[in-house]
């Protein structure tokens, strides 16, 4: 199973059978069969049918909408399929009148572990481990001393679009769907905690392309291509912090919920 990028204009997209049929002007139709699709990436320009949507849904392939500069602007996650673990523990735990603190001081957790880890390979000596906003701090000021800002901010918000993807499509695998994010938002928190990997990368890559001559933003294809050379990571890392959300609620209350009810 592989992701699905739809980036050009005046692209279409149509249901075929158990397959998208992507068209456009100027290339021979393409036929995806959806059991080969494990998530879409779509532009904003690009049109939908609404089978082709609904068959996304129906089979659990999270279609994620983006706008020029690759932030999510919606998506379509469609149903949960079998019941999961994972989603009756959150669940249990969003009925708690404590859940908001506890879930916030978990998810700093979460950040000051990813923070530690690029601290760690940044090769920096530090006389403690640093805040999460004076690494962001001291990450920018590379870019910036070499008038690189904009591309490194484009790199940035491509990647998170793409990243938020990922999130709401794993989380999606394990039973969390779109309902919970009337409560909170698991997708973005995942995606703040994983983006801190792609922070030392951003910078090599982007030295490099300063070095050869490229110092304009990379193009959405180049940071697509960048983002998937670090997919198999990535997927491992997402997979890896719902484990950890999953072995916290377990041990915030390892006894099953009995449900009852007045004869």
């Amino acid at each position: 199973m592989r992701p699905l990028y739809l980036e050009r204009a005046g692209t279409a997209v149509r249901l075929d059978g158990l397959a998208l049929r992507v068209k456009c002007a100027g290339i021979a139709d393409r036929w995806f069969p959806l059991r080969r699709v494990s998530q879409v990436v779509s532009a904003q320009q690009v049109e939908w049918s609404t089978p082709a949507l609904l068959a996304c849904a129906q089979v659990g392939v999270t279609v994620s909408f983006t706008d020029d500069f690759g932030a999510v602007l919606a998506r379509v996650v469609g149903r949960r399929g079998e019941r999961h673990e994972l989603r009756q523990k959150l669940e249990d735990f969003l009925d708690r009148s404590d859940w908001q603190p506890l879930y916030e001081q978990w998810l700093r957790a979460m950040e000051r572990m990813a923070v530690r880890s690029v601290a760690r390979r940044s090769g920096l000596s530090w006389n403690e481990p640093p805040t999460p906003k004076a690494l962001r701090k001291l990450l920018r000021e590379g870019p910036a001393s070499m008038c690189a800002s904009t591309a490194y901010d484009r790199i940035g918000s491509e990647v998170n679009g793409l990243l938020l993807a990922l999130s709401t499509q794993t989380l999606r695998d394990n039973g969390i769907t779109a309902e919970f994010e009337q409560r909170f938002s698991p997708a973005t928190d995942l995606t703040q905690v994983l983006f801190w990997d792609f922070q030392l990368a951003r910078l090599a890559w982007l030295e490099d392309r300063l070095r050869t001559g490229r110092p304009q933003a990379p193009s959405r294809d180049e940071i697509v291509a960048f983002f998937e050379a670090r997919r198999g990571r990535t997927e491992r890392l997402a997979q890896g912090l719902i484990n950890r959300l999953h072995r916290w609620l377990i041990e915030l209350n390892p006894w099953p919920s009995i449900n009852t009810s007045a004869g």
